[in-house]
């Protein structure tokens, strides 16, 4: 898969939204992807459904929630969006609650799945990564992240 496929938006990055609960920061995070129709809602249905089966396996770090759910019918391009929170909302994770970064990926197939991923995990591992996110107030501020996401992988 070429890297140029995926590419993300500053626009794609919201700062300092308000979620009423999970269910609502999942939603929140995706709407980007959905007003630009790389998704549409019943991926934001398989999300909730996989966290309400699975638990909150998603929420992969202190205060980082990765939304995600199998590639299927619902995912019409490969993308990536980022919700930060005003407020933490809670997951019902034991290790890693509260929440205040919402990443969610969504994949066409099990290669982009894995690419975006890829993307996703080496931005973050960077240093200083999640100060940076948190810190995030400005439509600049967003755009330099997005592009930081986009070099990566």
């Amino acid at each position: 898969m070429s890297e140029d496929i995926i590419r993300m938006k500053g626009e794609d990055i919201q700062l300092q939204a308000h979620a009423k609960d999970w269910k609502d920061a999942l939603a929140l995070a995706a709407r980007p992807l959905i007003e630009r129709g790389d998704i549409d809602e019943g991926y934001i249905t398989s999300m909730v459904e996989a966290v309400e089966k699975l638990g909150p396996y998603i929420v992969i770090a202190p205060g980082l929630a990765l939304g995600h759910a199998r590639p299927n019918e619902s995912v019409h391009a490969p993308c990536i969006a980022i919700a930060t929170l005003d407020e933490p909302v809670e997951f019902g994770s034991k290790d890693n609650d509260p929440v205040d970064i919402v990443v969610v990926l969504a994949a066409v197939d099990d290669n982009a799945h894995i690419a975006l991923l890829q993307k996703m995990v080496l931005f973050l591992n960077e240093e200083g990564a999640f100060e940076k996110l948190r810190a995030a107030r400005t439509r600049q501020e967003a755009q330099d992240i997005a592009d930081a996401i986009n070099k990566e992988a």
